[in-house]
């Protein structure tokens, strides 16, 4: 194996396990992996609307009042930070 081969192999290396680091690292995308769900606290949810965003207009939203990040029983008028409006 030439010296190329080995520095080459080992930024492929790093530069994976600096990516695994980041999806770990990073709250919402652990949630939207299927894995533990927010408390309200974390998620900074509040039971009313914040400007025009509210819950019952999340892709997240769960009808009547639940939340695939949020755990608890989420109001549909309320909002999070974790809100994510439907593409248009």
């Amino acid at each position: 194996m030439s010296k190329n081969e080995t520095i080459a192999r080992c930024h492929l290396i790093a530069a994976a396990g600096a990516g695994l680091f980041m999806l770990q690292a990073c709250p919402r995308a652990q949630a939207q992996q299927g894995q533990e769900k927010f408390s309200p606290s974390d998620a900074a949810y509040q039971d009313s609307p914040k400007n025009d965003q509210q819950c019952s207009e999340c892709t997240k939203f769960q009808p009547p009042k639940g939340c695939s990040v949020v755990t608890g029983d989420i109001s549909p008028k309320g909002w999070c930070k974790l809100y994510e409006a439907p593409p248009e």
